[in-house]
């Protein structure tokens, strides 16, 4: 039933806005009638038809109802079945102005939901009920339409049976001569028949033309130009509207305005025929073809009864004036269409066959101008709280290609004898990206990508001995030599696309012996399998063991994500800038360091020294477990009104045991997160617990980007 209701809702949208351009179209003829063709005027009309039998209707800022009052179609037909039926309520959960549901779920410190406002059980259940009525009437209606277009479809083929097929070789020759006049090539049989009134054509394949009996009598001219009239209508295609007819009336049965499209379409369509047969005979030829519509038209009457015959005569009427009228004023070339013509109509098909740009849309591409000034914001706001670092690690390709400051590609192959990939990097300074291969045995290959010429950097690092043409495997590049210290290092350098690709292959000690190195033909192998990032398995770039690094506000949402929970972020002048922001995918923490030396990790997950001194009042090292450490002693401290517990370790240093201060954790709950402060106290001259204070009273993550989206 949900299913029924959205295409009937879908319905009526589309019959909505199509009678509103129809409606346009209409007034447009009757204004422009002495100006407007006969084909253009059937073009218009075709397009609104089209648009009936659309149950999909693309937007576009080109649509004709872009220009009424935007209040929304959708919007229009929810009143229209509130006013129908009263209990119908629309109510929607509260947006922003750029209609983004709150992002805040909850906030941390109270633990309140969001309370969205609720809506009437009773209110949903009319609205739903009373849909379904409406949707099952008018399925019953389409039903009813397209089985009685079946049912008379089968009665008249039936009927058609008893036809008999025309071999009169003079009426025959007539055939061919009009197939010839319209350059029509296929074969089209002639039958006549007792059961119908008026000559037709039918079989869009294979097309078979049907005439009354009495027609045989008329004279050759006009029996040449009916068939021509006929014929044409095959020529044009015209059938194909009778299909596009019924299905439109089908979907729409209910809607008055395309019982009226399709019956101008009618009118239109016989009087293009007759332009289109007049431009083939031409202008010489327009009265005699005016009488033989004539006949045809006077012997259709004469085999009707008197009731009928009145009933006809009041449909008919002006249709068969319009005709003679324009059969009498017609012009050579007047069917033919024009480059401005076929233009317009081009024009007139996207105004016509588009819906406005919606509300939604709209509000969509406001959305996407708000987003970049949030990206600015957001990046300023990094720079604000997040140290520049030297170098950016990340653990998988796509966030490392959305950091690099230009494009590359990337190499689809990892090199033989064991390598792995063991770091994706970013040196902002240096304008230098990185892929790192090692394979645990001494040597690794460096893959490094350049915007600008690589002698600045190496220049400032190292010494350079050597740079030359060569190729590798038909692979044009150079060989550059460096030394740094007593080590010196081969590079091949390829250049494409503008981007520098240098690759080290070789490391030779300063006493000549081979440090580690790859076959060039390796290197040749890394250069043919460079790709665009989209195109690579992406796979082989995961580093999951690394944790994910945070360098934008895009990246602390992805991180927020990973660790699944609403963390603290402390933005504060005591505590500085972080120097370092990683959630771990399997720990689902989050660590923070600071630049005062300490850093903060949150997690979901009780510690395992935290849980054993909660249980046992004392601290005792697992067996299993490899530490750095001698020992450990705790005690619980109140921290600005928590419970804290205290961590101290001491161990050997050199053969002396560290000072008691040395390296202390913090660890405490808060709301079911646990926050664990790692501190030394050598390297770490903060006032620790004024820092742990600011940390506890800080907001969390959501609390921040609810504040901004608010601002």
């Amino acid at each position: 039933m949900d299913i029924l209701n959205t295409v009937f809702m879908n319905v009526l949208l589309v019959t909505f806005t199509s009678s509103i351009i129809a409606v346009i179209i209409l007034l447009i003829r009757y204004l422009f009638k002495a100006k407007i063709s006969i084909r253009f005027n059937q073009i218009l009309l075709s397009f609104i038809l089209l648009r009936f039998c659309m149950l999909i209707v693309p937007e576009s800022s080109m649509s004709i109802l872009n220009l009424l009052p935007q209040y929304g179609a959708e919007n229009t037909i929810s009143e229209s079945l509130s006013t129908i039926h009263p209990n119908i309520e629309n109510r929607q959960t509260p947006r922003n102005s750029i209609g983004k549901i709150t992002q805040v779920d909850y906030i941390k410190n109270n633990d309140k939901r969001l309370e969205l406002p609720t809506v009437s059980t009773t209110h949903v259940e009319n609205k739903i009920s009373f849909t379904n009525i409406l949707s099952i009437i008018w399925l019953a209606g389409l039903l009813i339409i397209l089985i009685g277009a079946i049912l008379i479809q089968g009665r008249f083929t039936y009927k058609l049976k008893s036809c008999e097929r025309i071999d009169d070789s003079e009426l025959l020759i007539i055939m061919e001569k009009c197939k010839k006049i319209l350059g029509i090539k296929r074969n089209v049989n002639i039958y006549m028949g007792d059961n119908f009134k008026s000559p037709f054509i039918i079989g869009i394949f294979r097309p078979s033309v049907y005439i009354p009996k009495q027609m045989i009598k008329v004279d050759k001219e006009h029996f040449q130009h009916v068939i021509l009239h006929e014929l044409a209508h095959y020529k044009r295609k015209d059938l194909i509207y009778n299909i596009f007819s019924v299905i439109a009336i089908g979907i729409h049965w209910f809607n008055p305005i395309i019982w009226k499209i399709t019956s101008i379409i009618r009118s239109d369509i016989e009087l293009a025929c007759d332009t289109y047969v007049l431009d083939r005979l031409g202008e010489d030829n327009a009265i005699s073809y005016g009488e033989s519509i004539l006949v045809v038209t006077r012997l259709f009457l004469s085999r009707r009864n008197q009731i009928g015959l009145a009933c006809y005569l009041n449909n008919t009427k002006k249709q068969l004036e319009r005709r003679i009228i324009m059969i009498n004023k017609f012009k050579k070339n007047t069917y033919k269409f024009t480059a401005l013509s076929i233009m317009s109509a081009l024009l007139i098909g996207g105004i016509v066959l588009t819906n406005p740009v919606s509300a939604r849309q709209k509000n969509d591409e406001l959305k996407d101008s708000i987003d970049n000034l949030e990206i600015d914001e957001n990046k300023d706001m990094m720079d604000d709280i997040l140290v520049k670092l030297y170098c950016n690690r990340y653990n998988n390709l796509d966030s490392f290609i959305d950091n690099v400051e230009f494009d590359f590609m990337v190499p689809d192959y990892v090199p033989q004898n064991n390598y792995y990939l063991g770091e994706l990097a970013w040196f902002p300074h240096d304008e230098r990206a990185r892929l790192f291969y090692d394979n645990d045995n001494g040597f690794f290959v460096d893959i490094m990508m350049f915007q600008k010429d690589p002698d600045e950097y190496f220049g400032n690092r190292t010494v350079k001995i050597d740079r030359y043409p060569s190729s590798i495997e038909g692979i044009e590049g150079e060989i550059l030599v460096t030394k740094f210290g007593s080590e010196t290092t081969k590079h091949f350098i390829y250049k494409k696309n503008d981007i520098y690709y240098v690759i080290d292959y070789q490391k030779v000690n300063g006493d000549n012996s081979i440090k580690g190195e790859i076959p060039l033909s390796e290197v040749a192998e890394i250069i043919k399998s460079l790709k665009n990032p989209e195109d690579v398995d992406k796979s082989i770039f995961d580093l999951p063991n690394i944790d994910f690094c945070v360098y934008s506000m895009e990246d602390m949402e992805t991180a927020r994500e990973i660790v699944g929970f609403d963390f603290k972020l402390p933005i504060d002048d005591f505590l500085g800038k972080y120097t370092r922001i990683q959630a771990s995918e399997d720990r689902k923490d989050i660590n923070l360091n600071f630049e005062g030396g300490f850093n903060l990790v949150q997690t979901q997950e009780i510690p395992y020294y935290y849980n054993q001194f909660t249980k046992l009042g004392k601290l005792e090292i697992a067996d299993s477990e490899k530490v750095w450490f001698e020992k450990m002693e705790g005690n619980w401290e109140y921290i600005n009104n928590r419970k804290v517990l205290k961590i101290i370790y001491t161990c050997e240093l050199f053969g002396n045991q560290t000072e008691p201060d040395r390296d202390i954790e913090y660890v405490w709950c808060d709301n079911d997160i646990y926050y664990c402060i790692s501190y030394n106290g050598y390297t770490s001259p903060i006032d620790i617990e004024k820092a742990m204070k600011h940390i506890m009273d800080s907001n969390s993550f959501d609390e921040i980007i609810k504040e901004n989206s608010m601002n």
